[in-house]
């Protein structure tokens, strides 16, 4: 065997390490981020629905959110959930009801959502592992008083352990605070939506992201294409690997285009991501993907029987590339 076959396979199988130690879901989760918006006609919003409502878009910092949860990205064919959330009367956990999450995120929030990328180290399966322990927390109204000027001030000392009760961009700031960390600087009862937004906006932007990233292969551009703007039986029959790839190259566009480009296409770029990852979460039909079948990591250049090598050593997909491969 030569020298560089026998290099090529100790790379091959250094990435397949590297594979298993984040079980194939990536280095990235999202924040989703609900903006303001009259309720759908005939619903009739609660007085605390209402009551949050004026508090958030009176106190909280243009570009005001009105709440936020996360789509945490799972190894393609996997069947474990993708979006957990809290809600007002409701205590957390992961949204798997497949009409309610139709009519919610599809229906009666279309177009009205934000994705902001959260890069980490295996951030997928770290952040997974937190929300596993967050499930049942209790909603909190109180906390949407120490998110607000001036009692930010207390905020520090106000419980945040993992059960402890919070509202929906306390939970998220928790969440992300002790699954990727560096990302958000206060406690997470100083956060609401909106100062939740900024921050993680800030995070995203420092990275700088380069948009050189954002070229797409032709047949990564009509999936996207398809996630986007197609029939919603025409995105079912898209594989895990299809459609994260698609909201991979969506991922970047947002991530460059925070970093280089203007209100306008920020707005739109994140409209974009979070339409294709709520497309993909609610309309994915899991299914064990084959073989691999594509390489996993940039530059990485193998023949045939090097493949076949790592594929017998390995069941897992790379969902998403490094951040630290996208940064200039």
């Amino acid at each position: 065997m030569s020298v560089l076959r026998s290099e090529g396979i100790a790379r091959l199988l250094r990435a397949k390490q590297q594979v298993s130690a984040d079980d194939g879901s990536g280095d990235v989760v999202f924040a989703m981020f609900l903006e303001p918006h009259q309720p759908p006609p005939g619903s009739k919003p609660s007085l605390a629905d209402r009551a949050i409502t004026f508090a958030v878009n009176t106190f909280q910092p243009s570009p005001v959110m009105c709440h936020v949860e996360l789509i945490v990205p799972c190894c393609p064919g996997s069947q474990e959930p993708v979006n957990f959330a809290t809600y007002i009367g409701q205590t957390s956990n992961w949204q798997t009801d497949r009409e309610n999450n139709d009519a919610y995120y599809l229906v009666n929030n279309a177009g009205k959502w934000r994705a902001v990328p959260v890069f980490g180290k295996r951030a997928a399966s770290e952040v997974r592992d937190v929300c596993r322990k967050s499930i049942g927390v209790h909603y909190s109204l109180f906390r949407y008083l120490t998110a607000s000027w001036p009692l930010r001030a207390i905020s520090g000392i106000v419980a945040d352990a993992t059960q402890s009760p919070a509202h929906c961009a306390t939970l998220t700031a928790r969440i992300l605070r002790k699954a990727v960390g560096a990302c958000l600087r206060h406690p997470s009862a100083w956060y609401g939506p909106s100062t939740l937004y900024a921050e993680l906006s800030q995070d995203l932007r420092d990275q700088r992201i380069s948009p050189e990233t954002t070229l797409m292969t032709e047949e990564t551009t009509v999936t996207v294409d398809t996630i986007l703007r197609a029939r919603d039986d025409e995105v079912q029959v898209l594989d895990d690997v299809r459609c994260l790839d698609a909201i991979r190259a969506l991922t970047l566009k947002a991530a460059a285009a925070e970093a280089y480009g203007d209100n306008t296409s920020q707005k739109l770029t994140q409209h974009q991501l979070a339409t294709a990852l709520f497309r993909w979460s609610v309309l994915r039909t899991p299914a064990r993907p084959p073989a691999v079948e594509r390489q996993l990591f940039t530059g990485l250049v193998c023949s045939p029987e090097d493949r076949k090598l790592y594929a017998d050593n390995t069941d897992s997909h790379a969902g998403f590339y490094p951040p630290r491969d996208l940064i200039e």
